[in-house]
């Protein structure tokens, strides 16, 4: 709502498949590519990882887990080209 008050562009939600593969989310990106010119608002937001089961069991001041810690470094190192 504070984004578009008026409440007038489309919106929808949409979640990974991670046991399906990385084609099939290749697929699902070229498939919602042409709503672009069809102003609809694609928003996609959250974290490298996530655990539910976890959710507020630690401040939100707190550092991360170590294993979050080090995933986020091997995703950086991942897709972050060569210089």
């Amino acid at each position: 709502m504070l984004m578009d008050p008026d409440a007038d562009i489309p919106v929808t939600q949409l979640s990974l498949q991670p046991h399906l593969g990385a084609a099939h989310h290749l697929r699902l990106g070229e498939a919602l590519a042409p709503l672009r010119q069809s102003d609809v608002l694609i928003v996609a937001s959250d974290a490298a990882t996530h655990n539910l089961c976890m959710f507020g069991a630690y401040p939100f001041e707190a550092s991360p887990p170590e294993w979050v810690a080090q995933f986020d470094e091997w995703l950086t190192e991942t897709v972050t080209p060569a210089r």
